[in-house]
């Protein structure tokens, strides 16, 4: 199917090519000049193609021109991806090496493939997961009050916004960015009305008012990407029970406490926003890995790290479908056995590693992800509540 449709693809830029070539179809009224000047970067061009900017001298007014774009433009993805994703799963050291050696051009960058399976690894956990139960007896009217006083706040906010903007001048400075702000409120607004509406009630005009703050929050909800609430996890949180030396995490915890479904909502908008610092905080222990080994700069743990990634969130994907298809035997196999076989794999062949040297590291290595996945967690709670 594939190959009929690069088949179908490939004729019909032929066919583009042609035309243009012999000039059937184009509109004389815009004709353009073959060696005028770039109409992208006005730069002077001295063949068919800018050698400032890299466009075409040839500017095209046609549909069929277009769609020809936009299979190009699948076709080629898709085959940087066929031709990456394989790689990182069967030969993952082999595709860093290479990465590293300098074949750009015929892989997905590291960075772009992981910043996508981020945002796909939360699009299926979106599919897969069930929403959570909570059995609050009060907490789920204070998380209404907090998320509708934050709503009110944001609505406010974009008043103000907005009639600050229409007292500006035209072509102000500060317009652009009064624009950015506005459009973030707008984006801040839709999301609080969704969460209201995904912890299932309104806020309550008259609360109760004899909700005591001493009472348990307990929430009850899911950390296996199953959708099976009743294996679940139990978070039991008193006020009067949280205790710790620092002042701060004290009053984060009995934050997260007092509103479990606010603090459970900003920490999966966290963790999707700020999943990319899982590699700045990984780099540092795997430089101390390769202290001795000087020729491996922080590009290339940079390199290895992005990809190792990558496959931990396809994965974490494929366990997370294999559990809502009722295969947690399967998925806990996967879970346990397949980050150290990857691992083992990735360093021996990245590093040119021995057995007994890529199986230490792989040890050390499991220990790093556990001490960055810590840290990273810390970072969304402090954010999140």
């Amino acid at each position: 199917m594939n190959v009929d449709a690069g088949i179908g693809a490939d004729a019909l830029a032929q066919a583009v090519v042609v035309d243009e070539i012999t000039g059937e179809g184009r509109d004389p009224h815009y004709a353009p000049e073959e060696h005028g000047i770039c109409a992208n970067c006005e730069t002077p061009l001295t063949g068919a193609y800018c050698h400032a900017c890299g466009q075409s001298a040839h500017i095209h007014r046609s549909l069929l021109h277009m769609f020809e774009e936009l299979l190009h433009g699948i076709f080629h993805f898709e085959t940087k991806a066929w031709r990456t994703i394989p790689a990182l799963i069967f030969t993952p050291g082999k595709l860093t090496r290479n990465y590293i050696a300098g074949q750009r051009t015929r892989y997905v960058s590291p960075l772009a493939l992981f910043l996508f399976l981020i945002f796909l690894m939360f699009f299926v956990f979106s599919l897969t997961s069930s929403h959570y139960d909570v059995d609050n007896s009060g907490g789920k009217a204070e998380t209404n009050a907090s998320i509708s006083k934050d709503l009110d706040a944001a609505k406010i906010k974009l008043q103000s916004l907005t009639a600050e903007r229409e007292k500006l001048a035209k072509g102000d400075q500060k317009i652009e960015s009064i624009n950015q702000e506005i459009n973030d409120t707008k984006i801040e607004i839709a999301t609080l009305e969704v969460s209201l509406k995904a912890i299932g009630q309104l806020p309550e005009k008259n609360p109760e008012p004899n909700v005591s703050k001493d009472k348990k929050s307990k929430l009850s909800g899911t950390i296996d990407f199953s959708g099976d609430v009743n294996k679940g996890f139990d978070l039991a949180l008193d006020d009067e029970n949280v205790s710790s030396s620092t002042p701060w995490i004290k009053e984060t915890l009995k934050h997260a406490a007092q509103n479990p479904e606010l603090t459970l909502y900003k920490m999966k908008s966290a963790a999707s926003k700020f999943a990319f610092l899982l590699m700045p905080i990984s780099l540092p222990f795997l430089w101390l890995m390769f202290i001795f080994k000087r020729r491996y700069v922080m590009f290339d743990h940079a390199v290895f790290s992005l990809f190792s990634l990558s496959f931990m969130t396809i994965l974490i994907m494929f366990v997370a479908i294999l559990s809502k298809c009722n295969l947690s035997g399967v998925a806990a196999f996967f879970t346990m056995v397949v980050p150290p076989v990857h691992m083992f794999a990735q360093l021996r062949g990245s590093y040119a590693l021995t057995k007994f040297e890529a199986f230490w590291r792989t040890i050390a290595l499991l220990f790093i992800a556990l001490i960055s996945l810590i840290i990273y967690a810390l970072i969304v709670v402090g954010i999140s509540a």
